[in-house]
């Protein structure tokens, strides 16, 4: 009935053409052979003759939906790809997987995935297919390019390295294990330009096959998202199975199956409360805390809420997070730059804070601005544990006068063991917006193909700078306490922290048993966030901890309201620490005495 069936609806799509009928049993170019092994089809342009199965019809309902033809027989790996796209033209959407058919068409390149165009078809009768089982990373003879189009599965479970792209594409990274910034493991150059490469062999996007942007619901997991029931990098997906598409967004595979999603990192718990005689420092990325106050109308913020109800949402979170760190001084980064009267964004902050807790909190003010940036720095502190000693001070003098967010340092009197500590709090330029061709120092701040991104040379100037100005005690006291924390905006292996490190600061990092991260970006994590201490600080073996409340949840759970349905910015959010930001908080416990 089926093969019945499709030579009707052939002889549809034919219509009253004359064209002489296709066999059978002619002579075939193989699907491998139209592929070739490069980029594009050797055979590009031409009309050929071929044969394969139907595997699946993706992307219904688009321009882009159509048919992958696969070769007969059992996949193999090998070094050209065994399967075509056949775009619908609105001939098509009625054939069935498994059919075998006889094709002829022209061989186009359309998004770089390689096509037939222009197509007839003769039904061939049923062929048995299956997917080809693939394990990652792919051998280091195989490329993405190899499995284009092909129904392929993946035995092993596949761990969940990114959901940004879940909420506006339904999409997911997907890898064998999890992902690192190279340099975050790596020293730049040769060393991560080759962990870089075999990353990409690991990574898979998992599309949703569907091109609707703010899918509700959302594809995964299939038990659905909310602010109660997350899904963490970490998290592994079983049973991955689907067709390798390839567009202008890369290789995604979009699935012929639901993989079963198993969570794997739950959530973490706050941490312990800090004991008699422990004192507790942490600093935290907020993300662009706006409140708008020094603008004619408030909202939307430059940067961060939008809306009176955003600035609500992201003040609830915040102050969750940082009361659970129980933390007697506290670096705050990404505040906005609009001073410390009532209403300036560390003032809102901290009365909210002080609104939920009977341990109120103070903030550091500084006599001068701290630089122009849009955001600063800052810090705050419990004044039943901590007292400003000295003089807060902060540098936005060359080179905090452009690029950086000037340092803010505070010199505090630990009432419990009678120890003077100096904080400084610090954020240096990111890895994003390189420079232009025009810019006086293009050649050495540019992408120099490292691993350390745009503006390397500035870090590096910067981190050398804080170090001299921390060295003439700029709040007046000269402790052999001190820290330098924030975010650096380098990983872990970059030239601005081994800098600092040979200037005599000691790294502080968390005893585990993977590299310590804070951030997530494209799939890949690692630490922008640190903490180096003068030597007699670090001899105090402090307990280092970044607390995974943010990198590994989905950026959906932020407080924005922004590409959510009434719906989704119920159930999404809550106030809780859990995306409270996008990077991890560090937390470092002193024991002074």
């Amino acid at each position: 009935m089926r093969t019945l069936f499709s030579i009707f609806i052939l002889i549809i799509m034919l219509g009253c053409t004359q064209q002489p009928t296709l066999s059978c049993d002619a002579s075939f170019i193989s699907i491998p052979a139209i592929q070739g092994e490069g980029d594009q089809s050797p055979k590009l342009g031409k009309t050929v003759l071929t044969q394969g199965v139907l595997t699946a019809y993706i992307y219904p309902d688009s321009p882009r939906a159509g048919w992958l033809l696969q070769q007969a027989g059992q996949p193999q790996l090998q070094p050209a790809s065994q399967a075509l796209f056949v775009p619908d033209d609105g001939r098509l959407a009625d054939l069935q997987p498994g059919q075998l058919l006889a094709v002829q068409g022209r061989v186009a390149e359309i998004e770089q995935l390689t096509s037939l165009i222009d197509v007839r078809l003769q039904s061939c009768g049923q062929s048995q297919t299956e997917p080809l089982s693939v394990q990652l990373p792919l051998p280091e003879h195989l490329s993405w390019e190899a499995l284009e189009g092909m129904w392929l599965s993946f035995e092993q479970p596949l761990v969940v390295n990114s959901t940004f792209g879940l909420g506006r594409f339904g999409e997911l990274t997907l890898a064998d294990k999890r992902l690192w910034t190279p340099t975050q493991i790596h020293l730049p150059g040769e060393a991560a330009q080759a962990h870089e490469a075999l990353q990409e062999r690991r990574t898979l996007v998992l599309d949703d096959g569907s091109l609707v942007q703010n899918p509700e619901p959302l594809p995964y997991p299939a038990s659905g998202l909310s602010a109660k029931q997350s899904l963490r990098l970490g998290d592994t997906f079983g049973g991955v199975e689907g067709i390798l598409f390839q567009d202008l967004r890369g290789y995604r595979l979009v699935p012929t199956r639901q993989p079963d999603w198993q969570p794997q990192n739950p959530r973490p718990e706050p941490p312990t409360p800090r004991q008699a005689g422990e004192l507790r420092v942490a600093s935290f990325n907020v993300l662009n805390f706006f409140t708008g106050a020094d603008q004619e109308q408030a909202f939307p913020t430059r940067r961060g809420a939008s809306s009176p109800l955003e600035l609500e949402r992201q003040q609830a979170k915040l102050t969750a997070a940082i009361l659970a760190m129980d933390a007697d001084i506290v670096g705050l980064i990404e505040l906005e730059n609009n001073g410390y009267a009532d209403g300036s964004a560390i003032a809102t902050l901290v009365a909210a804070l002080n609104a939920a807790t009977d341990r109120p909190y103070a903030m550091v003010s500084t006599a001068e601005r701290p630089g122009t940036d849009a955001i600063k720095v800052g810090l705050i502190y419990r004044s039943d544990t901590v007292q400003q000693a000295g003089t807060a001070a902060t540098q936005p003098q060359a080179p905090f006068h452009q690029l950086h967010r000037a340092p803010v340092a505070q010199s505090f009197l630990d009432l419990f063991s009678g120890k003077v500590l100096t904080v400084s709090v610090n954020h240096f330029k990111s890895k994003g917006g390189c420079p232009r061709r025009e810019h006086p120092d293009y050649a050495v701040m540019r992408d120099q193909g490292d691993g350390q991104a745009c503006w390397n040379a500035a870090r590096l100037e910067a981190a050398s700078a804080l170090h001299s100005w921390l060295q003439q005690h700029p709040t007046g006291l000269d402790t052999p306490y001190q820290l330098l924390m924030g975010d650096l905006n380098a990983y872990r292996m970059e030239d601005p922290i081994r800098l600092l490190e040979q200037q005599g600061w000691q790294y502080l990092d968390a005893k585990t048993d993977q590299p310590s991260y804070s951030f997530v970006f494209r799939g890949k994590s690692g630490s922008l966030d640190h903490a180096l201490a003068s030597q007699a600080l670090a001899e105090l073996k402090p307990e280092v901890k970044h607390w995974p409340i943010n990198a590994d949840e989905p950026v959906l759970l932020q407080y924005s309201l922004e590409y959510k349905s009434p719906a989704q910015q119920q159930s999404l959010y809550a106030p809780t620490p859990y995306r409270s930001s996008d990077h991890d908080p560090i937390i470092l416990t002193f024991r002074m005495q």
